[in-house]
């Protein structure tokens, strides 16, 4: 079974039909799935329809095709979403090292996705970096950062709880929106999907600094302020990931349990569709995890 935004806010189950690996492909069976919250909502809410919901996958192989030299039972990273299954060109998976937990693996798409964005403005070890937004895509835009070494990397977030759990991954300040000093930072990583914080962080950068938008302004539309014109700031958007094996293969060396805490909510893949209502209220986690029993 898949789960599919049916209808606006009706996401639905709906049967997968059989299907046999090809050459150069495999099988996977999914053993945890992962959401990305403001994304998925916003498919439930905008469509089109019908969509699969979800993209961050963990599972197994259980069968492969003829010129496939990943083994059966072999752990991997894919982009599945919220299935029980499915076949994907060996190439198109990444596999997963023994000593990388399933938390920290499922965090490797959207950890691509990010490092993708801060290559748009490459921040400098000695700039001041601030990060708009305590979400998947702030968070781990800040390990991205610190990883890479970046000494100087901050937070706004409105919300106490999300300030609270941005501490643990190692940021130099977190500042609620209306107390980040203005003018102060060389680099803006737009992660809030929200006007507000969109304008905090252009009012915090500097004359002719940077700015990387990768969220999606799923909570409103995201407008450029006065500050944008007046301090001739730069800015650029970022989607997708360019290549995630490559970057996989960085992740490992750099997997931190703090990484646990990015799922603070785990379901059963049956209780799934009744979960999407809590995140649509304010007090929605950062993520969650799908627990899928074959």
């Amino acid at each position: 079974m898949r789960l599919i935004a049916a209808s606006p806010f009706t996401p639905r189950w709906e049967p997968l039909a059989p299907r046999e690996v090809g050459p150069g492909e495999v099988r996977v069976q999914t053993r945890l799935s992962a959401l990305s919250v403001a994304s998925e909502l916003s498919v439930l809410q905008g469509g089109p329809f019908p969509s699969p919901l979800g993209y961050q996958t963990l599972g197994t192989v259980t069968a492969a095709g003829p010129g496939v030299t990943l083994p059966v039972g072999a752990r991997v990273v894919t982009t599945l979403g919220h299935a029980a299954w499915g076949v994907h060109g060996a190439a198109r998976v990444i596999p997963v090292p023994d000593d990388v937990p399933d938390r920290a693996a499922l965090s490797v798409i959207l950890a691509e996705e990010t490092a993708k964005g801060l290559r748009r403005v490459q921040p400098a070890p000695h700039e001041r970096v601030l990060v708009a937004g305590a979400g998947l895509l702030g968070l781990l835009s800040v390990v991205n950062l610190t990883r890479a070494g970046v000494h100087d990397v901050s937070v706004i977030e409105p919300r106490a709880d999300r300030q609270a759990l941005a501490r643990q991954f190692g940021p130099r300040e977190v500042y609620a929106p209306q107390d980040a000093p203005s003018d102060a930072f060389d680099v803006g990583v737009e992660c809030s999907a929200a006007p507000a914080g969109f304008a905090a962080l252009l009012g915090a950068l500097r004359p002719c600094g940077r700015c990387v938008v990768l969220s999606d302004g799923n909570w409103g539309a995201l407008t450029l302020t006065p500050d944008f014109h007046r301090k001739e700031l730069s800015v650029v958007a970022s989607s997708d990931g360019e290549d995630y094996a490559v970057h996989a293969r960085w992740w490992w060396r750099n997997v931190s349990p703090v990484l646990e805490a990015l799922y603070p909510v785990t379901v059963a893949a049956a209780d799934l569709p009744d979960l999407y209502a809590r995140l649509s209220t304010p007090d929605r986690p950062v993520s969650a995890l799908v627990e899928w029993i074959p």
